[in-house]
């Protein structure tokens, strides 16, 4: 009897415990996973020719994020930055970009990033997901008449990101 009641107490525990949802991602990791997906769509079909990666060198101008977004252009930058290094065939990447004019070779592009809310948010019953457009316009350096640009659009969720100031 006490062992079959022991049983029953350990298997509605563990019924309790497997039904404890995984934590939400951390602010990091959201901003991380927005721009690995970032990276992966710029890298995908580059301006520049495929064999030339190793010798192209990224330079990041400062990011540019609606107010109504909890990041900083920093923030995006460094997630950027880092997303861009971790790809097997990745560019040199630099989060600095020189202002008006100097002596550029044509294996220099400037990346101008810029993430916008473009609706309000949505609010679901367990978070709040944003709305976003993320657009890349890239450079060349030696000619800045050369632009590519690269768009997607998705949703971040606000709940994982850190609160505004």
């Amino acid at each position: 009897m006490i062992r079959g009641l022991l049983v029953s107490l350990m298997l509605t525990m563990l019924a309790g415990c497997a039904g404890i949802a995984a934590p939400p991602p951390s602010p990091r990791q959201a901003l991380s996973d927005l721009a690995e997906s970032a990276a992966s769509g710029l890298l995908a079909e580059p301006p520049w020719p495929a064999a030339r990666t190793h010798d192209t060198v990224v330079l990041l101008r400062p990011a540019k994020v609606d107010a109504d977004l909890p990041i900083s252009g920093e923030a995006l930058n460094e997630a950027l930055g880092r997303a861009l290094l971790a790809r097997e065939t990745s560019p040199h990447v630099l989060d600095w970009a020189p202002r008006g004019e100097w002596q550029a070779s044509p294996d220099q592009w400037v990346l101008q990033a810029t993430l916008s809310a473009n609706a309000p948010p949505l609010r679901l019953s367990d978070r709040t997901l944003q709305p976003y457009r993320l657009r890349f316009v890239l450079s060349q350096a030696s000619d800045t008449e050369t632009h590519w640009q690269w768009q997607a659009s998705g949703a971040l969720d606000l709940d994982a990101l850190p609160a505004p100031r």
